[in-house]
């Protein structure tokens, strides 16, 4: 199970993009709509967008109602992050899961920015894997 909150950061105070990814994944792991909804005001700009590959979720609510549907699927067991949170200054990507019952899961790589009141204003989700590029394997080095 993946660390979570302060023993993360255990020789430093986690930066605010840092805070907002944390408290952004607390909120899709929540299950009841009134603690998601205080995780996701704390997190999320008002007018917020996450984009993926297939649509546009702008603001608040429209994030709630995603997350609300995803809880709905009683397949859902668990959401959970897959790596280090990586941040710096107002920029962040992380990965995470989402695990089902059945024992399939589906993994997302997701990028994105802060505002100035250190809550996400833009949030790029890629679902899947990402394959290897094509040509020349990723673990050899050029002599040149």
């Amino acid at each position: 199970m993946a660390l979570g909150g302060a023993a993360r950061y255990k020789f430093r105070m986690p930066n605010a993009a840092e805070i907002a990814v944390e408290t952004y994944i607390r909120a899709w792991s929540e299950r009841d709509p009134l603690v998601r909804a205080k995780l996701i005001e704390a997190c999320f700009a008002a007018d917020g967008r996450m984009v993926t590959r297939s649509r546009e979720i702008r603001g608040r609510a429209a994030l709630a109602d995603m997350m609300a549907r995803l809880h709905a699927d009683p397949q859902l067991l668990r959401i959970r992050l897959t790596s280090a949170i990586d941040a710096q200054g107002t920029t962040f990507r992380f990965r995470g899961v989402a695990e089902r019952r059945d024992g399939t899961s589906v993994e997302a790589f997701d990028a994105g920015e802060i505002d100035a009141a250190g809550q996400i204003s833009l949030l790029l989700t890629f679902a899947g894997p990402l394959g290897e590029a094509a040509g020349e394997p990723a673990s050899t080095a050029s002599n040149t």
